[in-house]
């Protein structure tokens, strides 16, 4: 037997064997590859992964809240990327809030750039920020009788229906002030504070080889250099074929 007869029949062995599993590799490429061509159709950023496994593949824990803002009847917690009252998610938060008063059934939010209103049931009544507010940026909020006050870096200013500011020197003033939260209050609100990726994050990271840490890119790159030596090897077994034909 000639050289050359052994070495395509041991091409022709490990190329079916390397192959099925290049065929699995190619066929995630594939999937996922499609899935983040359409991720604006799929809605894929929006789609929430937040498996316990997964959590603790990517390292990520849960940071249930400790502190937040009491009410009467009621309470506020929030960070930079969520905002929960009374067990229910806010709509759209914007930035790290700096106090949370309740008057007259009315809940106000501020971050150090705006003031969110809301209805007890979650609902927001409006948004004020820039030309609405007394001044920028906002240190704390507080209230004083049925006035909301502002502490901002121009001074304090109060309102009775947050349209239009005064400036105030009043004493008594009642600062939102982060307390301990309730053991039964921690507990409704931690399900929202649960880490959480978007499945675009996730595909993105499989497709890559970044799900597997810091080597899985160069996991990836060894696979695709095997498909191509499994292309190269295929076609040269297919030209040697049609010379035989012929």
């Amino acid at each position: 037997m000639s050289r050359l007869t052994r070495a395509i029949r041991f091409v022709r062995h490990w190329h079916a064997r390397v192959g099925v599993l290049a065929a699995l590799f190619l066929l995630l490429l594939a999937l996922t590859g499609l899935a983040l061509n359409h991720t604006d159709a799929l809605s894929l950023a929006q789609k929430k992964i937040d498996s316990a496994w997964v959590m603790r593949w990517y390292g990520l824990q849960s940071a249930a809240p400790q502190q937040g803002y009491l009410f009467e009847s009621g309470y506020f917690v929030g960070d930079s990327e969520r905002w929960v009252m009374d067990g229910y998610d806010l709509y759209a938060p914007s930035g790290v809030p700096v106090g949370a008063i309740e008057i007259d059934g009315i809940r106000y939010v501020a971050t150090d750039a705006s003031l969110h209103l809301y209805q007890p049931d979650g609902s927001l009544i409006d948004q004020l920020s820039g030309p609405a507010l007394p001044a920028q940026p906002i240190r704390r909020i507080g209230k004083h009788g049925t006035f909301i006050v502002l502490e901002t870096s121009r001074g304090i200013f109060a309102s009775a229906d947050a349209l239009t500011w005064e400036s105030s020197s009043a004493a008594d003033i009642i600062w939102a002030q982060p307390q301990a939260l309730h053991d039964k209050v921690a507990d409704e609100a931690a399900p929202y504070f649960a880490p959480s990726l978007s499945l675009e994050r996730v595909l993105l990271d499989v497709h890559s080889g970044r799900i597997l840490g810091h080597y899985g890119p160069y996991l990836m790159d060894i696979a695709a250099l095997v498909l191509i030596a499994l292309a190269l090897s295929g076609l040269w077994m297919y030209v040697r074929t049609l010379r035989k034909r012929h």
